[in-house]
């Protein structure tokens, strides 16, 4: 697909826009970090916390998280992982 300035449609008609077209969105390379006060202030400002819930303890983690809330009842599912396309079909 070229990156011209006519909207491309596909078939069932929908815009088609191409991963280029949406890069110049990206603002990966850039992070701001929050002003000292908020952090300072921030319920959750121990740094080990960032592996307590790392993609690497993924979805186990989210006992913990959820052991750290106040609840009427006590959760049956932490969380159910859905495959995309099944969540999709759900729809």
């Amino acid at each position: 697909m070229s990156d011209n300035s006519e909207p491309q449609v596909s078939e069932d008609g929908e815009q088609v826009v191409s991963e280029s077209q949406i890069a110049v969105h990206w603002r990966e390379e850039e992070y701001y970090y929050p002003p000292e006060a908020f952090v300072a202030q921030a319920n959750a400002n121990d740094p080990a916390i960032f592996d307590r819930f790392s993609v690497d303890r993924f979805p186990d983690c989210f006992t913990e998280y959820a052991d750290l809330l106040d609840w009427d009842r006590r959760w049956d599912t932490v969380l159910e992982v859905v495959p995309r396309r099944a969540a999709e079909r759900q729809l």
